[in-house]
């Protein structure tokens, strides 16, 4: 028979807990991010698609951390970042993009006369 049915797995030697102590390293624990939720509200209110996703990784954030990936959740903390700060801009875009028609279309009316010229107005009476 084979030894190493019986033998227990050996713990593999890659893991966060076995790298840190090699290293040197104290086992403390990291500091969770932040969920971000203000930059999901701006999503939100400046451009709403985003804010489903910005909603969903907000939400993310404290279940990643508390199951110790705690890369993932900072990659999800930076993300309701990125989505809100992009909500912004899109919608400044949008903003801008706007103005620019609103006065495309004031010089139009104007240069071509938008008053009541060609119409004639009778009297009854």
């Amino acid at each position: 028979m084979s030894s190493s049915a019986t033998d227990p797995i050996p713990s593999d030697p890659t893991s966060p807990s076995t790298a840190a102590r090699t290293s040197g390293e104290s086992l403390r624990p990291q500091p969770r991010p932040a969920a971000n939720a203000g930059w999901a509200v701006a999503s939100v209110l400046f451009f709403w698609p985003l804010a489903f996703s910005a909603f969903t990784h907000a939400f993310n954030v404290y279940p990643l951390w508390a199951s110790g990936d705690v890369d993932g959740a900072q990659d999800a903390s930076d993300r309701v970042r990125r989505l809100g700060q992009l909500s912004l801009w899109i919608f400044g875009g949008l903003l801008l993009l706007f103005v620019i028609l609103y006065i495309l279309v004031a010089v139009v009316v104007i240069t071509h006369g938008g008053g009541h010229h060609g119409m004639m107005h009778y009297r009854y009476g």
